[in-house]
């Protein structure tokens, strides 16, 4: 059976490094598998490394099959003009751990890697805020599935192409704080759809329907539309926002829930959460199974 990268489920980590990089089409996959093997070889025990390959750096290294709905992100515009931008990348590695300081040192080892044949378009750290909450103030991810839910939402399954990998979405999102602050906490809640203290779901008249709730809980043809989040809050004193990344089983999942987000849904209602944060960059990936990263490795 072909096993997920076992780095994406693991959830003790409170810092977090994310980084995105562009190749050059011209390189070939004999000079990219020799830098991709020396930057993911790891510096230290205690960090967990996953990777996941933009829709054309998987066919380059990986010609004979492709996941069915894996795609490139294309741009999403809302009525009232919000947008989530396609800044689609090739290559997308994940570091998490309980140290900054190991990170760092695997940030540093990758970079000197894949300078030569990559270059960087985002360099993110982040960190566990407080209780797992989003820097708005709410805890972060209460909808996500739990112990064996997790993979169920975000492994593709066995018999399809790209078992045991999964589909991934990351957006830099940037928080509008000041203007989030002004908000009264009541009408705060009414933006997310839970209390913002008890972190719990609001409901009947009181839960609005263009809550941020409201518009990313969903179900398709009675099946719920479930996603493993595993996104890091980033900050400093000139910016802050989510660097929202998220695994799933089929890449759907992400779809309807940004089209409902932005309004493109036959109601027309857009998600008021995004009033207060602006998504600057949208990448989708596929983060093969662990035997098939090895075996594109080697």
């Amino acid at each position: 059976m072909l096993k997920p990268q076992s780095a994406i489920f693991q959830e003790n980590s409170n810092q977090f490094y994310h980084l995105e990089y562009q190749l050059d089409p011209s390189y070939s996959a004999e000079k990219i598998i020799p830098a991709l093997q020396h930057a993911l070889t790891k510096q230290s025990d205690q960090i967990n490394l996953v990777v996941a390959f933009g829709k054309r750096l998987w066919q380059q290294l990986n010609p004979t099959w492709t996941p069915v709905e894996l795609e490139e992100f294309t741009t999403l515009t809302s009525p009232q003009g919000h947008t989530a931008p396609a800044t689609q990348r090739d290559l997308l590695i994940w570091i998490h751990s309980l140290s900054h300081d190991n990170n760092f040192d695997q940030v540093l080892h990758i970079q000197n890697a894949l300078s030569g044949i990559a270059e960087l378009k985002l360099d993110l750290p982040g960190f566990t805020y407080h209780d797992s909450r989003d820097l708005i103030g709410f805890v972060d991810g209460t909808a996500n599935p739990k112990e064996d839910q997790r993979q169920l939402a975000a492994v593709i399954p066995e018999g399809q192409v790209g078992a045991g990998g999964c589909y991934v979405l990351s957006q830099k999102w940037v928080h509008k704080l000041n203007d989030f602050n002004q908000l009264p906490v009541e009408k705060q809640e009414k933006v997310v759809g839970r209390t913002k203290e008890d972190d719990i779901e609001l409901e009947g008249d009181a839960m609005p329907v263009d809550s941020h709730v409201s518009r990313t809980d969903v179900k398709v043809d009675g099946k719920a539309m479930k996603i493993y989040r595993r996104s890091a809050p980033y900050g400093s004193a000139t910016e802050s926002g989510l660097y929202f990344l998220s695994f799933a089983c089929e890449l759907e999942r992400f779809s309807i829930q940004l089209k409902r987000m932005y309004g493109l849904t036959e109601d027309g209602i857009t998600d008021k959460l995004i009033d207060f944060s602006d998504a600057v960059s949208s990448s989708y990936w596929f983060a093969p199974s662990e035997q098939d990263l090895a075996r594109i490795l080697n």
